[in-house]
């Protein structure tokens, strides 16, 4: 039961954290617009995850792409994880001066909402009261001349000792093809 529990948090923080990509916003619109633009491109790199409550750890694989089409941010992103290949697509765009993203993971649609922070986004759950919860913080990093994605995250799961919070942090860089 509590490695399911602990898949369960992975895999809906996975679908956060693997189809948004960065915040740049130094490009052409107002800020939003801007923040979906700088996740056009491919990013590859790996996420780990950890849970203190279990010792629960993996790191894997990941890689995501992005493209525009009529103002929406288009994206897919697939993994392999210790259980198999997992993958995801998403649509994100700005509504009422609102950074919003539907994660769509086989027949199962997650909406989320961007808050711009500290030269990133930070990806509450559109359901606000879990925000506490969940939450998810981007940020792009320019080393040695390459960008990084630097993801940071946390998830509250309930396992048979509790409740306990599920960790995640990312790495990817953008690829230059």
């Amino acid at each position: 039961m509590c490695m399911l529990a602990t898949n369960a948090a992975v895999f809906r923080l996975l679908k956060v954290c693997l189809l948004f990509a960065g915040s740049a916003f130094a490009l052409n619109g107002g800020p939003l617009e801007d923040a979906l633009e700088a996740y056009v491109g491919r990013w590859v790199g790996h996420f780990t995850i950890f849970s203190a409550a279990t010792g629960y750890s993996e790191t894997f694989p990941v890689e995501q792409t992005y493209w525009m089409v009529d103002g929406e941010l288009r994206g897919i992103a697939v993994s392999q994880r210790d259980s198999g290949m997992e993958s995801s697509r998403s649509v994100s765009f700005v509504l009422e001066d609102k950074l919003i993203s539907e994660i769509t993971t086989g027949q199962k649609t997650e909406r989320f909402l961007g808050v711009l922070h500290d030269n990133g986004v930070v990806w509450l759950p559109a359901d606000i009261d879990r925000a506490n919860d969940y939450q998810v913080k981007e940020s792009l990093v320019a080393e040695s001349g390459v960008m990084h994605l630097k993801t940071e995250g946390f998830d509250t799961y309930l396992y048979q000792g509790g409740l306990a919070h599920l960790v995640f942090r990312g790495d990817l860089v953008l690829a230059q093809d």
